[in-house]
């Protein structure tokens, strides 16, 4: 039987294929559940009991596990695409019934509960001992590469890594041209446990330069995966972007949009429904622009082109609206620099600033933004690489001007609605010895941060938002001419300890190293310096933590240089 993977959550009402009155999901017959299995392999199968259940009592081949009652499914909904058919299935149809509607109230069309669910099943079950995961042909743990360059003076790299060390992990790859069609046949993805694979786009795929994004499916969650694109001979520059593994639900936030000075900015946005989307860009300046998006395509969007005939130097950010199901990512540059971030729909109220680097050699500049409508305050928090925490002046008085000067870590400043707080650290007057800084915020904002070499030849940034996690990875290790650096700070004020291991792509262990990190310190090292063994053999680097970290790396190699958080 064909396999299916994710979802499983099927309502037990009535017999046959019929749509129920008030209810914008359908009900289905066990019979025709397994006909739409059958007959298309892009079908999900979601299983929303428990896991006892679900291993133990047997479940339709190949369906997902995610666990309605325990809050598993509406934490990790969405993994799930929007544009395929969803079939979920409990025991008797009550908790089917909750997730279909679940999935109906957050935008997805093609969802059919399992009329009578488990307990009515005739067909084949199977328990999880006695399942093969290779045996399914269909796995839908999705992650996405937003943005693909493989020719005209540019090249692609990617990585998946297999985050199990117990498990192994299989999968598929497809590309896709800018109107989303498939571009050749799908390349299969087999990982052992903490097994890697990195490969260039233009050596592997069939018609590289047609292909504009990617999407993996694999048989487990426990997957990592990051893309850079650099230019091509040249190798001058390039950048390095997380590929995501959920789909944007709500609007998507440009907390910096920069078009002066030589700077330009440009988006890369994938529709992942089936259905056509206009976005709405609503710019600083209270401008608004619509943007056609069919369905499955990619456009890639060069925003000073697209906002020709606009007071471009007045534009420094933007909300997009409609764009649920819409991925993306934004990079900026200005002739051998190159930087990069996702394009999300997440705000926090804790952002981090892991490392400050201001010399002769580097700076660090920083963007915080109130996407909100409703005015905030900042407390700026400025740490030494201890972990003590230290007081800058006290800030000017609040103006309408975008730069604003840092305040006393007790004395909170203001970010007027839509503003930014945004500058090279150099110029915030942060005291002597921040090695990293945090900002607490009273108002959801975003932002990220960047380092760049003061020569103006190399340039690197990541999010500064949702970095902070128990554990994660640092996807490439660069030794000798070249280099890595890694960071990691405790965000806590207690003690803890994190362990690194090194592995190689065949998921073997080079070398492990536990370190105690006090409340509030920064770890700023070369990996090679903190292993006690040779880990020249290495490709990446794993890490546990007994409490949140947060954790970044930056990588040079030649010319190039980027930097990912370590999640």
């Amino acid at each position: 039987m064909k396999k299916l993977i994710l979802i499983l959550a099927l309502a037990c009402i009535g017999t046959g294929l019929f749509f129920q009155p008030g209810l914008a999901y359908e009900v289905i017959s066990a019979e025709n559940a397994l006909s739409m299995i059958s007959e298309n392999p892009a079908v999900i199968v979601v299983d929303v009991r428990s896991n006892i259940d679900y291993c133990y009592s047997g479940h339709i081949p190949c369906a997902l596990n995610l666990d309605w009652n325990s809050g598993e499914y509406e934490s990790k909904y969405q993994q799930l695409p929007l544009n395929v058919p969803i079939l979920n299935i409990c025991e008797h149809g009550f908790r089917g019934a909750r997730a279909s509607n679940f999935l109906d109230q957050h935008g997805y069309s093609q969802v059919y509960n399992i009329s009578g669910g488990m307990s009515v099943w005739p067909y084949e079950k199977i328990t999880c001992k006695d399942e093969n995961p290779d045996d399914c042909i269909r796995q839908n743990h999705k992650i996405y590469f937003p943005h693909i360059a493989s020719g005209n003076g540019w090249e692609t790299e990617i990585a998946i890594i297999n985050t199990s060390a117990e498990t192994s992990l299989s999968g598929s790859i497809r590309a896709y041209n800018e109107t989303g069609e498939q571009v050749g046949d799908s390349h299969s993805i087999n990982l052992p446990p903490a097994g890697r694979v990195e490969m260039k786009i233009g050596p592997t795929f069939t018609k590289p330069e047609s292909i504009r994004y990617l999407i993996f499916s694999g048989s487990s969650d426990k997957i990592y995966a990051c893309l850079k694109f650099y230019d091509n001979p040249g190798h001058h520059f390039r950048v390095a972007i997380p590929a995501p593994k959920t789909i944007n639900q709500k609007d998507i936030i440009i907390s910096h949009i920069t078009m002066i000075n030589g700077w330009w900015t440009g988006l890369s946005l994938v529709n992942t429904t089936t259905e056509n989307k206009t976005l709405t860009f609503t710019f600083n300046t209270k401008e608004t622009v619509n943007l056609t998006l069919p369905a499955l395509a990619h456009k890639a969007v060069n925003l000073a082109d697209f906002l020709k005939g606009r007071q471009l130097d007045e534009i420094d950010s933007a909300i997009i609206s409609n764009t649920e199901g819409v991925i993306g990512l934004e990079i900026f540059g200005n002739g051998k620099q190159l930087g990069g971030i996702l394009l999300r729909d997440t705000t926090t109220k804790n952002l981090y600033y892991p490392h400050i680097a201001d010399d002769q050699s580097w700076w660090t500049g920083l963007v915080a933004y109130n996407p909100g409508d409703s005015a905030g305050q900042l407390i700026i928090k400025p740490y030494t690489a201890a972990g003590t925490l230290l007081s800058p002046p006290a800030p000017a008085t609040p103006t309408e001007m975008v730069m604003l000067s840092p305040s006393a870590a007790a004395t909170p400043i203001e970010i007027g609605a839509k503003k930014r707080y945004i500058g090279a650290t150099s110029e915030l007057d942060l005291p002597e010895g921040t090695k990293w800084m945090a900002i607490e915020s009273s108002v959801p904002v975003s932002g990220f941060e960047l380092f760049g070499t003061t020569n103006g030849l190399q340039l690197a940034g990541y999010t500064s938002v949702g970095i902070d996690s128990l554990s994660g990875v640092f996807p490439k290790y660069v030794p000798h001419k070249d280099w890595t650096g890694v960071a990691l700070i405790n965000t806590t004020s207690e003690p803890i300890s994190i362990t690194l291991t090194a592995y190689s792509d065949a998921g073997k262990e080079v070398d492990h190293k536990t370190l105690p990190l006090n409340g509030f310190e920064q770890i700023l090292a070369a990996p090679q310096k903190i292993f006690d063994n040779n880990i020249d053999t290495a490709t990446y680097i794993a890490y546990k933590a007994t409490a949140p970290v947060v954790a970044f790396q930056i990588n040079s190699e030649g010319e190039m240089l980027d930097a990912l958080p370590g999640r």
